[in-house]
């Protein structure tokens, strides 16, 4: 299990990405993001969610069948965000 002080940064990391995040797409208000802020929102997006399963739900230090299928919904959901902002645009 992982210490206070380090399951903090995490949440810091995670909470700066995800206003990051929101910055960088909030500046596209009326059009579609153009792909490499598409990218990078769904490239924040990924490395978020996978720090939310290794730090969060515990399966950092322990690899289990459980951690396969929360992966594949992260990428599940990232390819249907990618899909509805492309054909947004």
């Amino acid at each position: 299990m992982k210490t206070t002080p380090s399951l903090f940064a995490s949440a810091t990391i995670v909470i700066t990405m995800g206003i990051v995040g929101a910055l960088l797409a909030a500046q596209w208000k009326v059009g579609a993001l153009p792909l490499p802020a598409l990218g990078l929102v769904l490239a924040l997006g990924a490395l978020k969610s996978r720090l939310i399963v290794m730090d969060f739900i515990g399966l950092r230090t322990r690899r289990t069948a459980f951690a396969y299928p929360l992966y594949g919904w992260i990428a599940f959901v990232l390819v249907l965000a990618a899909a509805k902002a492309t054909l947004a645009g």
